[in-house]
Parts: C-alpha cells; sequence; structure tokens
C-alpha cells in the first residue's frame, strides 16, 4: 500500500472523486477507498527478474485466507540454495520477489538459504484483494511451515508486516531487517486522506470497514504501540532520507523511542533502489553474522 507524491492521472482521478464524495456519503467513500488500497497493482516482470525465477526451486503452498475464515489460498513460494541457514524475503505492496535478486545472490554466496514468496493477490499466488491482516495471517503459517528461520527481511510493507506478525502472531525470529518500512498503518492512511483531501468524517466509517471486515482494530497496525514488543533479538532498519514513500522523519522518531535498534540510513536511492544497493546488501550480510 504505496503512495506516490507526484500522483498518476488515475489516481488524482480517484483521489478527485474521494474528496468529492467524503462530505455526502462516508460510507461509500470508506468502501471505495479500502478497496482502492485492497487492490495491489499488476507488474510486468523485468528479463533481470525472471533469470532470477529460472534459478529458483518454485512451489506452491495452501494456507487459510484469515484466522476467521478456513478458506485456502494457494500462494507461490521459491527456494534458493541449501542450507540449515534459512532467510525469508518478503517484497512490498505490488512488488515480487525477484526485487530482492541483488540481495539473493549475495546471500546465497554467503551460505544461506532464501526462501521468498509471491504475497497474496501478487504474482502466482492467487488472490484479486489482499491486506496487511491477511499478510500477517499467513506469514504466520508459513513461518511455522519452513520452521526455524535465521532471518527475515522484509521491504516496505513485508517489513511492517513481518514485525508486526512478530508483535500479534505466536512467532518468533532471531534477526529482522525492515528496509525501506513504514512504522504505522493508521499514519499511512492519515497521509493519505490529507493527499486526497478526504473529509475527516471517512476515517471512522474506514475504521468500522477494518474491524467488520478483518475483524481487527486499524490502531493495532502501529508500531509505536509496542514498542520493545517485536519478538526479534536483533532489528535492523535500513531507509534512505530521499525515500518519497517513507517519510525519513517517521523512521527517525521511531528508532528515538526503540534505541535497541541497529539502523542504517543511507542517502540518494530512495524507495526501490535501495534494495540493490551494495552498502545496504553489505550491511545485511554483516547483520546476519
Amino acid at each position: 500500500m504505496e503512495q506516490q507524491q507526484v500522483m498518476p492521472f488515475a489516481l488524482k482521478v480517484s483521489a478527485f472523486m474521494l474528496s468529492r464524495l467524503g462530505k455526502p456519503f462516508p460510507g461509500l467513500t470508506a468502501r471505495m477507498f479500502l478497496s482502492m488500497y485492497s487492490r495491489p497493482p499488476k507488474r510486468k516482470l523485468r528479463e533481470s527478474h525472471l533469470a532470477v525465477k529460472k534459478n529458483a526451486v518454485a512451489e506452491q503452498m495452501s494456507f487459510s485466507r484469515y484466522a476467521f475464515d478456513e478458506r485456502p489460498i494457494n500462494l507461490q513460494l521459491y527456494h534458493w540454495g541449501q542450507s540449515d541457514k534459512k532467510v525469508l524475503l518478503l517484497h512490498g505492496w505490488g512488488g515480487s520477489p525477484f526485487d530482492f535478486r541483488q540481495m539473493i545472490t549475495a546471500l546465497v554466496t554467503a551460505g544461506y538459504e532464501v526462501i521468498g514468496w509471491d504475497a497474496p493477490a501478487h504474482g502466482a499466488s492467487e488472490g484479486k484483494q489482499t491486506n496487511l491482516v491477511q499478510w500477517m495471517h499467513v506469514m504466520e503459517q508459513l513461518l511455522t511451515r519452513i520452521g526455524p528461520v535465521h532471518a527475515i527481511v522484509g521491504h516496505s510493507l513485508g517489513g511492517l508486516s513481518a514485525a508486526l506478525a512478530l508483535v500479534h502472531k505466536q512467532v518468533q525470529a532471531p534477526r529482522l531487517v525492515m528496509v525501506s518500512a513504514a512504522v504505522s498503518a493508521p499514519v499511512f492512511f492519515q497521509e493519505t486522506f490529507h493527499l486526497f483531501r478526504i473529509p475527516d468524517r471517512v476515517m471512522p466509517k474506514v475504521h468500522q470497514l477494518i474491524m467488520t471486515r478483518l475483524q481487527n482494530d486499524l490502531l493495532n497496525l502501529d508500531l509505536f504501540k509496542y514498542i520493545d514488543q517485536i519478538k526479534a533479538e536483533k532489528i535492523l532498519v535500513i531507509y534512505d532520507e530521499n525515500d518519497g514513500l517513507v517519510k525519513q522523519a517517521q523512521i527517525d522518531d521511531f528508532l528515538q523511542q526503540y534505541p535497541a535498534i541497529q539502523s542504517l540510513k543511507i542517502k540518494g536511492e530512495g524507495h526501490f533502489r535501495i534494495m540493490r544497493n551494495e552498502e545496504v546488501i553489505g550491511s545485511v550480510l554483516r547483520f546476519m553474522e
């Protein structure tokens, strides 16, 4: 669920509609807003992505959709290398495990087994809509299936969902790396409301919908509420000063409140290129030791 400060035309049209409908029809606007942010964008894989995919061992696993919904959903998993030290990679909203291609190569070369997935409604996995609550639920099942992991590395929403799963679910990990990851879903929604100029009266309707549909409170998806409750022995936060999607000030504030977390701040790569930055990959490898 990632936004751009310079909005494409289609998003501008959606923002205009939501801003105008919000006052007379807050319930309808809330449903439209959640629908928009439940459908990840489709993308075409590049040749460099396909090369990484070709080297993976692929398998499908079936999971329940939610804690309250036992219907199965089939998800695509990928494995690189073989080792008793497993590293789970979690991509972001609209992303792909192949976005980690440089990091995958470095980790396998260093002797790790790397596991990635197409999250629900992404890539070759099932689903048309998904959300943070579902990612947390499926991730708990995945970690139980694949056994103990050496580390989890999550980019963007993948990092936030991993941290929240380690707070709310019965799973833990020795190491967690969050790369360009937001730390609060409520703050993200509030910033999007401001960007789209959606009337404030719509937000309570959004909270009600999330509680009704997902049986969860939006306020529980906020890491600021759970300082020192992430069940990881070591945490590394990596972010970029020029990230247009995750504000540096929010990460700085989080790190000040959570001094046990290690961090690396770079400049110039932005939200996506940071994943292939040599300094970032080297920092992740040292953190794994």
